[in-house]
């Protein structure tokens, strides 16, 4: 089988690369093209695998109309790509790749973790073109539901499952000291057209927290936003493809994003999100009061973001129950990387199997 993979962002090339290899190993021509964007051509080149960077150039603005007109570029150049290479199945969480699919007939599998109110628009132009939405239990696909394979697991289970991912401390030790304790603080830039009117962090309500955690131990910030002075003794400075290690050996984890805070409950860190998505993410929503691996507090109340904060710094032996409540959510969850693969390589029959069987996923079950 030939497969076409799009590669938008540095997290999908983390997400689809343990099921690039199992199929390149197994015999299929697997094609990547990807869009430039923040370490995604880096993470490639590091990992030897062969790509073609489709466009180059990234968009200037993030209007609506710019992006726009960037998802348009993307169609006409996926399209030359399929006219070129003949490819029988498209797999990745573009839009183009369903325009591209759908108007030339190839099937296409969109990945999707995202509930469809959490993303309106990107859902309008992607997923009535899509043949199958592949998404856990848990997202909400709303009226695109009859498209949905669903399976049970995350997204992040892909590259952060324990038989996949070792955190290294050694590359934690080049800024932090041996039996240095440290809190991680992720601040967003917010930027991105869903995040619109989304609010996060305050430059008092980071002092607040850096007031809380200081005599506990260190404080790392890693942000996307430009901070006051006084506030840069603070900053986190190291290779972005290193961030899964420090956040493995944090102590806690307060972010505004919800995607590193899906990824500390995989690994088993503590965290705390302050978002105005709190509440509306199905993924978090079960990672939060099925597991209680992470907490979602509301911006529009600070107070009760600092007193779970202090809550959980008062937890004797907080990583260990941690790591035993991330144990327990993969003991019920899938091998994602393996059923991925599965469903790839086997389609269409795959999909029949599904469709007969809704449960056939759990016999990925990681026991």
């Amino acid at each position: 089988m030939k497969i076409l993979f799009h590669l938008a962002h540095p997290a999908q090339f983390h997400m689809f690369k343990y099921v690039i290899k199992n199929l390149t190993n197994n015999g299929h021509i697997v094609k990547i093209t990807i869009n430039t964007k923040d370490i995604l051509e880096k993470l490639l080149k590091e990992s030897e695998f062969e790509y073609e960077n489709i466009l180059k150039k990234r968009r200037k603005k993030n209007t609506k109309l710019a992006t726009f007109f960037t998802l348009i570029k993307k169609d006409f150049k996926i399209l030359k790509t399929q006219l070129k290479g003949n490819y029988d199945l498209f797999v990745g969480t573009e839009g183009a790749l369903a325009h591209v699919g759908w108007l030339l007939r190839i099937p296409v599998l969109i990945m999707d973790e995202d509930d469809i109110k959490v993303i309106p628009e990107a859902s309008l132009i992607t997923f009535p073109f899509a043949k199958f939405i592949v998404s856990p239990i848990s997202c909400d696909l709303g009226k695109w539901t009859k498209k949905k394979i669903e399976y049970n697991g995350y997204q992040k289970i892909a590259y952060l499952h324990p038989s996949l991912f070792i955190a290294n401390k050694n590359i934690v030790k080049k800024i932090i000291t041996e039996d240095e304790k440290y809190f991680l603080l992720r601040i967003s830039g917010l930027t991105a057209y869903h995040d619109t009117g989304v609010k996060g962090f305050t430059e008092e309500i980071i002092r607040k927290i850096i007031e809380i955690l200081k005599p506990h131990g260190r404080v790392l910030i890693s942000t996307e936003r430009k901070l006051s002075e006084d506030l840069n003794q603070y900053l986190f400075k190291t290779d972005v493809s290193n961030i899964h290690h420090f956040l493995y050996f944090a102590e806690i984890l307060i972010a505004d994003s919800q995607s590193m805070c899906v990824e500390a409950a995989i690994i088993g860190t503590p965290s705390i999100r302050f978002s105005d998505f709190v509440g509306r993410i199905g993924v978090l929503e079960e990672l939060e009061h099925r597991y209680y691996l992470t907490f979602g507090i509301n911006p529009s109340d600070p107070e009760k973001l600092y007193n779970k904060i202090r809550y959980l710094l008062g937890i004797y032996d907080l990583k260990l129950i941690f790591h035993q409540k991330r144990d327990s959510m993969l003991h019920e969850k899938i091998d994602v990387t393996s059923f991925w693969t599965w469903l790839i390589e086997n389609y269409p029959k795959s999909i029949k199997i599904i469709k007969e069987n809704p449960d056939f996923h759990n016999s990925f079950i990681n026991n």
